[in-house]
């Protein structure tokens, strides 16, 4: 029979139990002399094998380059072999000791420095500069000792390159010469006037630049393809003169016969619908063959999101008679359709939270390119903590939770127009409520059941460069108290919104390949315009027309250096709300009860409406130095009836514009940098533009970048006398308000105190 259970222990040996106790104890010692070792002495587990003669061996501290304007030093020590030693912890006590057991040491070696030498004079010829000489000027030591000393082990280098540029070679002339075709041919007569226009990309008199001198190659090649001379071929040859130092150059053409598209097949398409695949290729057989359709079939295929490889290949003939009807193959691999994401993260700025997300999605959930997706997000408030009030007082937790419902279908034989339904249930704070300072018996903790739903279609073109789309989005709230044994005291009851939304967006954005992208941008611009009609012929508790344009700019000043900017407006125009609060309320009129209760409710409806529908500014994707929603005129009373005129809750406004400057630059991949500088504001009156209230703001921020794109960290600063031009505290209410005994202040402030920095962190580029 046997039994299922724990064994007893052996006895244990005398001998076995001597060797734990001297473990426990030269295991410890031993970390702690490794350290001790790192810290004091800021020892290397690597052997300095240096040569005392010509320096073979030894370790590179740091390379100059002098002599060098055409070039930059990061472009040149980007294509040699010798390198400096360095670490980001270099120099930084305690880190750099530990730092100097990872360290990979560069060290001098002459045969590879010689070559490197040959390297940089390739490379300035490449760009027009046949007459420079490059040498190394010195190596010698730079860490103070003697070279005949035994301390060579311990040399340190400077290695200095010295290049003499001298004259660039300058274009002196262009021309197109052409094996078949002649001026005769009007037919083809575009082909001549494409050439030409693509020559004249070098200009005459400019530097010549074998980067530009093939670019210009292919653009003449590519201008032909794209008219449908499929088999276009360019040859150029370059004739330079290095005494007088000019190049002359000619491009050789064959041009071949006008194509058209043939027959199109789709190959590894496996559960995707072909019907639905074909038509956002864009080509049809029959047509004129263009090689930039098809860069637009492989963009469009790509934009689907459900295809892991895509290689789209004309079948052009390679011997015999060429064909006039190209065949095309298309290659695809199908990505995973489904994915599932958990994730989870800690919020620190104008609330302390813990969050999470749960979301599951498919691609193909009906084998029409439809996707279907669920997401859950909970989410911890520690209520009222924020960065600049941590353990301030007991908090109380406040959980919340929002589940989201999605589902797109591309139209049927035009991908390129979707369908979209979006559900989201949710239940917690009020978004605009900004916590108090701290708990009181009276402070209430108001929260809301929020149902939203968003129904409509879009449309892509240009590559997607161009977007519109149509929308109609209902909107339903109820107020409630998380302290469920205290009524609301302002309980305004549920609202029901209604509107029409049109977006139209135009995004010219590149990256630093001169590729469309609108993750890591270098130049280009962005322009987005929403317009939204609420209430009117729509129905539900407001009647509005909501108008907002933006501008975005971003253009190369360095090298990896990005000057960008953004401007937006903000125009509200509303019928059946709003009036009201432009006129002047005291605190008073609103606390009263009795007569003036019926007062107190319009005033409260009409904030409720505005907290939904008003304008905002601040935060992690506006003014950096606010935090979220902060700028907007607030009220002081917290409900109508507490006064806490160090916590207001924002209201909204009808009127609001933003603009920001940052400059994006580069630190140690996948490091970088970013100073910027914010302004906003946002006013209560309709057309009121105040630029004398700017609410200035600077700050630095670092970037990290990821998969999904950048993760930034941007800490602002609130810059005194520009958050209301000469006014160093603008603040319209006394702190504290009736709570403190202080004479009754307006209701609505255009002004309040905040914090005078804010911290944000967010995943992408703040615009």
């Amino acid at each position: 029979m046997e039994y299922l259970g724990v064994m007893p222990c052996a006895k244990r040996s005398p001998v076995k139990r001597g060797n734990r106790l001297r473990a426990r104890i030269l295991w410890p010692l031993l970390l702690w002399l490794l350290l001790a070792c790192v810290i004091g002495t800021g020892c290397t587990t690597q052997q300095i094998i240096c040569s005392p003669s010509d320096f073979t061996g030894c370790v590179v501290d740091e390379i100059v380059i002098s002599g060098n304007e055409e070039l930059s030093d990061d472009e040149i020590l980007n294509k040699i072999a010798t390198s400096e030693t360095g670490t980001l912890l270099e120099g930084i006590p305690i880190f750099g000791a530990v730092d100097a057991l990872t360290i990979q040491y560069e060290r001098l070696d002459r045969f590879v420095l010689e070559r490197d030498l040959l390297r940089v004079e390739r490379l300035y010829r490449s760009r027009g500069y046949y007459d420079v000489v490059v040498r190394a000027g010195r190596v010698r030591r730079i860490d103070g000792h003697q070279v005949n000393g035994s301390d060579v082990a311990t040399a340190r280098l400077l290695v200095e390159i010295l290049v003499e540029e001298g004259p660039p070679v300058l274009i002196a002339g262009t021309r197109v010469q052409w094996k078949d075709w002649d001026a005769t041919r009007v037919a083809d007569a575009d082909a001549g006037a494409a050439a030409e226009n693509a020559k004249s990309e070098l200009a005459l008199g400019a530097t010549f630049r074998e980067d530009s001198y093939e670019a210009t190659r292919r653009k003449i090649q590519s201008a032909l393809t794209d008219l449908g001379f499929a088999y276009a071929q360019v040859e150029a040859n370059a004739d330079v003169d290095i005494v007088t130092h000019k190049a002359t150059i000619t491009f050789r053409v064959e041009l071949g016969p006008r194509c058209t598209f043939g027959t199109i097949e789709l190959l590894g398409l496996g559960p995707l619908p072909e019907w639905q695949i074909r038509p956002a290729l864009g080509i049809r057989a029959g047509e004129g063959y263009s090689t930039e359709k098809l860069r637009s079939a492989e963009s469009a295929l790509a934009e689907l999101g459900v295809l892991g490889s895509i290689a789209i290949e004309p079948l052009l003939t390679k011997q015999g008679p060429l064909a006039t009807t190209i065949p095309i193959r298309v290659r695809v691999q199908p990505a995973a359709l489904g994915a599932v994401r958990l994730g989870g993260g800690l919020e620190i700025g104008d609330q302390v939270a813990v969050r999470g997300v749960a979301s599951w999605q498919h691609k193909n959930a009906t084998r029409a390119l439809d996707r279907f997706a669920l997401e859950a997000r909970p989410r911890l408030v520690v209520f009222p903590w924020r960065l600049s009030t941590l353990f301030s007082d007991t908090p109380f937790p406040v959980p919340e939770i929002a589940l989201r419902v999605q589902y797109s279908l591309p139209f049927p034989f035009d991908p390129k127009t979707s369908l979209f339904v979006q559900s989201q249930a949710s239940i917690g704070l009020v978004t605009n409520t900004d916590p108090p300072r701290r708990l009181t018996p009276a402070t209430e903790i108001k929260g809301e059941y929020l149902l939203e739903h968003r129904q409509g279609a879009e449309r892509r073109f240009f590559d997607s460069r161009f977007v519109t789309s149509l929308s109609h989005n209902l909107s339903f709230s109820s107020p409630f108290s998380y302290q469920f044994d205290k009524p609301l005291a302002d309980d305004s009851g549920s609202l029901l919104l209604s509107m029409l939304q049109l977006d139209l967006l135009l995004d010219l954005r590149r990256d630093e390949n001169d590729k469309w992208d609108a993750q890591r941008p270098v130049s280009g611009v962005f322009a987005n315009v929403s317009l939204q009609v609420a209430g009117i012929f729509l129905g539900g508790d407001a009647d509005d027309v909501k108008v907002k344009p933006e501008l975005r700019f971003l253009a190369p000043i360095a090298r990896g250096v990005v000057l960008a900017g953004r401007v937006s407006m903000g125009f509200l125009f509303t019928q059946n709300y709003g009036f009201l609060l432009d006129e002047t309320i005291s605190e008073d009129d609103v606390v009263s009860t009795g007569d003036n209760r019926s007062f107190r409710e319009r005033v409260n409806r009409e904030v409720q409406i505005l907290e939904k529908r008003g304008l905002f500014a601040g935060g992690p994707n506006s003014n950096r130095g606010y935090g979220f929603n902060q700028i907007a005129p607030h009220r002081t009373l917290n409900n109508g009836g507490i006064a806490l005129g160090d916590s207001p809750d924002a209201v909204g406004g009808r009127t609001a514009w933003e603009g920001s400057v940052e400059v994006r630059f580069p630190i140690v991949s996948p490091l970088g940098g970013v100073a910027f500088v914010d302004a906003a504001d946002v006013t209560r009156g309709i057309g009121e533009i105040r630029f004398d209230h700017p609410h200035l703001s600077a700050g630095l921020g670092i970037r990290y970048e990821t998969a999904v794109g950048p993760l930034r960290v941007d800490l602002g600063y609130k810059i005194p006398y520009l958050q209301q031009a000469g006014v160093e505290d603008p603040t319209a209410c006394p702190s504290g308000g009736l709570a403190q005994g202080a004479p009754a202040c307006e209701f609505i402030q255009d002004e309040v105190a905040t914090d005078p920095f804010a911290l944000s962190i967010a995943i992408g580029n703040a615009f």
